[in-house]
């Protein structure tokens, strides 16, 4: 009792270290007082301990410390965390020991924000809640007032080290726990979270760590907890401002510049629209609306990709899409569907990321902004139908089987396509091309094309006469059209278009003429995209519309 007294009497005035003989340093910083008001309002015995951790220096002439990532203790911290890496698949770990590694490295070689990650989670683990308020006390200080000196130095290392903890956050707070007893703790953990939020926006920017979801799930914790409504005039005034932000000091467009810069301005603020009313209510249509199309407003073309249709482009991370999966299971739909727009706005051919906000959509009974979502991914579909067959840089495709189903059935319902219109209006007396069209469909995919061109070959050798050798070639281009092979398809049907110009038969068989500009338009319309091509689609379209504007128009 007299050693309690003496210290609260020295309290804002000594600094009184002690350091045992296992060379572990144990210490308690007494400091000046006047500055209190500029820290957080809630103090528990733990905060104020791993407070100081925080602001304990390595040595006098390095305050930070140095890089600790190779070294023994450092490693030895990794080995012990061991099944901890995962967050599926966790291990027994003895957190206390993790505790006191971290804390001891802190505070005798190194400011370094992976292992703060590491202390804030083993004192949950060892302390609960109020363990893991002081570990978010120490990683904000860390983090505020030494940045520029902490370790790792490099912002995507930092990044990958605040994400470890934030993934097991997530699991912990859930909306299902009680907070009333410990209310003083979330509150103040709210506004830990809402400041690192802040500081890594400014220092990471697109490589922050994706805190919002998570702080808007506590945040109505909270206000359950103290049973308060917010103002719905506030929310009001605050759309009001942003969409003046929005529609105000428009800049003047005199050149391609000004355009990219006004275009880039305004694709920034209607980002921030977007995640404003998703905050506001998580299904709001307009988000999903104005999402869309800034993402795919400057998508006219298929990415490039290899006969396999593999493209250069990186899809998300594997531990990013089992989380997603793992709290769409869990049903945490509404914070879901904001991680979610948030990496399609960067990940925009991750076709499989619509199907999952439809998902949660439909789980909520969002009825308006599924339909949204439905829509605006069907505009995209008409401009570039061939970006469902694409793939990403390790193979997986942009659209997985279960999204494939749901495209056709929800989002470009069956309808007639150009080879579909041949089907129909191919009516001949004796179409034996058409039989064996017919049955090289369903073997394509086993045999592949050779095996069908070879057999089409045959046939055209054994032709009699040069109609039925013109209607082998046709049968071989809407082959090459059915397994999409549109750059072969075209130049066959580039030929018989010029035969049947040639010879007249365009006014005599005005259907088979029809029939071969159909499918020719339609391939030019699923190739790689450049002046050339367009001019050649253009003089095609045209053409159509002269000869069968009703079928266009309908």
């Amino acid at each position: 009792m007299r050693l309690t007294y003496l210290f609260a009497c020295l309290w804002g005035r000594w600094r009184i270290r002690y350091r045992s003989t296992s060379c572990q340093v144990l210490f308690l910083v007494l400091e000046d007082n006047h500055n209190a008001g500029a820290e957080m309002s809630y103090k528990n015995e733990l905060s104020v301990r791993y407070m100081n951790v925080a602001r304990h220096p390595i040595a006098d002439h390095s305050c930070m410390g140095s890089d600790i990532r190779y070294s023994v203790a450092f490693e030895e911290l990794e080995r012990e965390l061991g099944g901890a890496q995962s967050v599926l698949e966790p291990l027994t770990i003895d957190w206390s020991r993790i505790r006191e590694r971290s804390e001891e490295i802190l505070i005798n070689h190194s400011k370094d924000l992976r292992v703060a990650s590491w202390l804030a989670w083993a004192l949950y683990e060892c302390e609960s809640f109020p363990g893991l308020l002081a570990g978010l006390g120490l990683i904000h200080h860390l983090c505020e007032k030494h940045w520029q000196a902490l370790f790792p130095q490099k912002h995507r290392t930092r990044s990958a080290a605040m994400g470890w903890l934030v993934l097991r956050l997530e699991k912990l707070l859930v909306e299902d726990i009680s907070i009333t007893r410990q209310l003083p703790v979330f509150q103040e953990m709210i506004k830990y979270l809402d400041s690192l939020d802040a500081l890594f926006g400014q220092h990471l920017a697109d490589d922050a760590p994706l805190l919002l979801p998570l702080r808007r799930r506590l945040t109505r914790m909270i206000q359950r907890a103290l049973q308060v409504e917010k103002a719905s005039v506030t929310i009001v005034e605050q759309v009001k401002q942003v969409a003046a932000q929005l529609f105000s000091n428009s800049p003047k467009i005199e050149s391609e510049k000004d355009a990219q810069r006004a275009l880039s301005q305004h694709e920034e603020t209607g980002k921030s629209l977007c995640k404003w009313w998703l905050r506001l209510k998580t299904t709001d249509p307009r988000a999903f609306r104005l999402g869309r199309a800034l993402v795919w407003l400057a998508v006219d073309s298929v990415p490039e990709c290899n006969a396999q249709k593999v493209t250069q482009l990186k899809g998300l991370p594997a531990d990013r899409l089992k989380n997603y999966q793992e709290r769409f299971e869990q049903a945490q739909f509404a914070d879901l569907i904001v991680d979610v727009e948030l990496s399609l706005a960067s990940s925009p051919f991750w076709l499989d990321g619509q199907h999952l906000i439809w998902n949660c959509l439909n789980a909520l009974g969002a009825e308006a902004a599924m339909q949204e979502v439905q829509a605006q991914f069907a505009l995209l579909l008409k401009r570039i139908p061939d970006v469902i067959q694409l793939r990403f840089h390790d193979g997986t495709p942009f659209a997985n089987a279960q999204t494939l189903q749901w495209i056709s059935a929800h989002v470009v319902p069956p309808a007639p396509s150009a080879e579909q219109m041949c089907d129909t209006d191919l009516k001949h007396d004796s179409p034996e091309w058409d039989s064996v069209y017919h049955e090289l469909i369903p073997t394509l995919q086993d045999n592949g094309l050779k095996a069908a061109v070879q057999r089409l070959t045959q046939r055209m050798s054994n032709a009699k006469g040069d109609r039925e050798r013109f209607f082998w070639k046709l049968c071989l281009a809407r082959i090459c059209h059915q397994a999409k092979k549109y750059d072969l398809a075209s130049i066959q049907l580039e030929f018989l278009d010029r035969e049947l110009q040639a010879s007249g038969l365009h006014a005599w068989e005005p259907q088979v003429f029809l029939d071969v500009l159909r499918l020719l338009h339609s391939c030019y319309e699923r190739m790689p995209q450049n002046n050339n091509l367009a001019s050649r689609k253009e003089e095609v379209y045209q053409r159509l519309c002269h000869y069968d504007l009703e079928r266009l128009i309908v």
